[in-house]
C-alpha cells in the first residue's frame, strides 16, 4: 500500500517507511531516514562532546579549542543536510 513519506511526500510502499530517529511517530522514505540517521549521530556526537568539556574529562584537556572546532564542524554538516542545530540540540 502506497503512502506518502511525512518530510519529502514522495510515495513509497508502506514496508519501505522507517520511524524517524529525531521525531517519533513520523514515518520517512529510505532516503529520508538515512539523512535523519545521520543527523541523530552527529547530535548524538555534538552531545558527547560537549559532555566531556562541561566535565572536564581528561580526554578533552589541553586541546579544548579542537574539541570545540569539532562541534562546530558537525553543526556545520548538519546545517549542509538541512537542518537547524538549534532546533535538535539543548
Amino acid at each position: 500500500m502506497p503512502v506518502p513519506c511525512d518530510k519529502c511526500n514522495e510515495w513509497v510502499e508502506l514496508n519501505d517507511t522507517r520511524e524517524s530517529p529525531l521525531k517519533k511517530g513520523r514515518m520517512l522514505c529510505r532516503n529520508c531516514f538515512s539523512d535523519e540517521y545521520e543527523v541523530k549521530n552527529k547530535i548524538d556526537e555534538i552531545e558527547s562532546i560537549q559532555y566531556m568539556l562541561d566535565n572536564n574529562d581528561p580526554e578533552v584537556k589541553g586541546n579544548r579549542l579542537g574539541w570545540k572546532s569539532n562541534i562546530k564542524q558537525l553543526r556545520s554538516e548538519m546545517s549542509s543536510l538541512g537542518y537547524d542545530p538549534e532546533e535538535y540540540l539543548r
